[in-house]
């Protein structure tokens, strides 16, 4: 196997998050779902904040719907040896179990995130039997920096998932997790548990917990620019001249 080497953040410390109440969540997935991934993300790049998933990371399986919500990280690093080379190991469950995040007993309003730095092509985060636990917890959807397995039994679950494609190879005895409810990184990207996630067939956006409403706003009202520049150019205006009085494309 070909496993790149991992940059996983070991020392840094989480970002906190705080806690929203169901309504302000409710209305943020609303929202959300009613804006196109391109308008937060160009609302983002004005703003100074690199807020899109690497491309290899995309949309898998039947659900192909928007999802949003709060991320819930967990974050993986690769397996190494350790100073004492004849002292006993963890069991692969040890050191994998943490990724069906025991500690939550339902995720309504979450996307649940897992990340190891470098995407993990070559193994699976998770899989048929995991994902369907997931969707039984209420995960409004499944964000993998790496692959997942079991394409067949994804099928039939009405679970939106991105990941880089499926193989049929676990992480068991190459990977473990280290930490769930922090943060983790999926490429060059840092995802912090509270951030929150909206994902579509375009990509998946990652926006800062701290300026969701501020983005959303903006996202709608030059969404509703955008509609009328559309409209003027189906009546026959030429662009150029919209996009140089809308100061918009």
């Amino acid at each position: 196997m070909n496993r790149s080497p991992l940059s996983n953040g070991v020392g840094a410390q989480p970002k906190p998050h705080a806690a929203l109440n169901d309504k302000i969540v409710a209305d943020w997935i609303r929202r959300s779902k009613q804006t196109s991934t391109s308008t937060l993300v160009d609302v983002l790049d004005g703003m100074g904040h690199l807020g899109v998933l690497s491309p290899p990371v995309k949309r898998l399986g039947q659900s192909k719907k928007i999802f949003a919500g709060q991320a819930y990280c967990v974050r993986w690093a690769m397996v190494r040896k350790t100073s004492n080379i004849v002292a006993p190991q963890p069991s692969t469950w040890q050191q994998v179990h943490k990724f069906l995040v025991p500690e939550l007993q339902e995720a309504v309003g979450r996307v649940y995130v897992a990340g190891a730095g470098p995407l993990v092509e070559d193994a699976a985060l998770a899989g048929g039997i995991s994902a369907t636990y997931f969707a039984q917890l209420g995960f409004e959807g499944l964000v993998l920096g790496g692959a997942i397995r079991d394409p067949a039994t994804l099928a039939d679950l009405d679970l939106p998932i991105t990941a880089t494609g499926f193989v049929p190879s676990d992480t068991q005895g190459a990977f473990q997790v280290t930490e769930t409810g922090t943060s983790c990184m999926i490429d060059h990207m840092t995802v912090h548990t509270g951030d929150w996630i909206v994902s579509d067939e375009a990509g998946t956006v990652v926006i800062p917990q701290a300026i969701v409403e501020d983005v959303l706003a903006k996202a709608e009202a030059l969404e509703v620019v955008e509609e009328r520049l559309l409209q003027q150019l189906k009546a026959g205006a030429r662009l150029p001249e919209l996009v140089e009085k809308a100061e918009r494309i």
